[in-house]
């Protein structure tokens, strides 16, 4: 499947792809391909890592963004050239066809998100055990979304919160910026889909933001502007790209 085919490359879409990855099921196998992937930069991130486990996991996920943006971008993996932003976020260099990504990733799974045209941020994330998240909603959400937390049954109270704190993640991604301003932007309620306006200097802007289904844990994607996309999800089999 070559995602490209299903995208415009010469102006905005609206879709995103996103691929699912069981990290430590790629680790378990050789991963020369994945390893060779990555940039110089990112082995030097990677050799931060104390613990191998750790260490897999990020060759696992940073080599796969990078065979997913070269089928996008028609090279080889180990030739796509990327900038941080000044919050950290990746992207491509100037000139480069609009190819928008992000990564995230919770415990051994992670999902990749690409789009064209159109900034994006994803996010993952899973159930914390002892997590005070009653108290956190309550000191750091807007009141209308920490009373969705508070009034949930207490077995949902936890999806509920994933629910908003991944589409915060998520928004602040798309934007280059950085939770500390995203966690108290309103971002909605729980239905599937939502427009965020927000005013913040480095969040302004509009931005539509989608629930995800992931194998695991709660997700959400958002994209710059308000327009309706398709999500189209793939999972990434452990041979793949080899």
């Amino acid at each position: 499947m070559t995602a490209a085919e299903d995208l415009d490359m010469e102006g905005p879409t609206d879709a995103v792809h996103v691929w699912y990855m069981d990290l430590d099921e790629l680790s378990s196998r050789p991963h020369r391909h994945l390893e060779s992937a990555l940039g110089p930069d990112e082995r030097a991130r990677r050799a931060a890592y104390p613990e191998a486990r750790s260490r897999a996991r990020f060759t696992a996920a940073h080599g796969v963004l990078r065979l997913l943006l070269g089928r996008f971008l028609d090279i080889p993996a180990a030739q796509v050239r990327m900038r941080c932003g000044p919050m950290g976020k990746p992207a491509l260099l100037p000139g480069a066809p609009p190819v928008h990504f992000n990564l995230s990733h919770a415990g051994g799974h992670a999902v990749a998100a690409v789009s064209v045209g159109r900034e994006v941020g994803v996010d993952l994330d899973r159930p914390r055990e002892g997590f005070p998240l009653e108290s956190f909603a309550r000191r750091y959400f807007p009141p209308s979304e920490s009373d969705l937390v508070l009034r949930a049954p207490r077995e949902e109270r936890m999806r509920v919160f994933l629910t908003l704190w991944t589409r915060k993640e998520a928004l602040v991604k798309a934007a280059g910026s950085g939770i500390a301003l995203g966690v108290g932007q309103p971002v909605g309620g729980t239905e599937d889909s939502v427009v965020v306006t927000a005013a913040q200097h480095r969040l302004r802007g509009t931005w539509r933001i989608r629930a995800l289904s992931p194998p695991f844990g709660v997700g959400a994607v958002a994209l710059a502007h308000s327009r309706p996309f398709r999500v189209i999800a793939h999972g990434w089999a452990a041979n793949e790209g080899a």
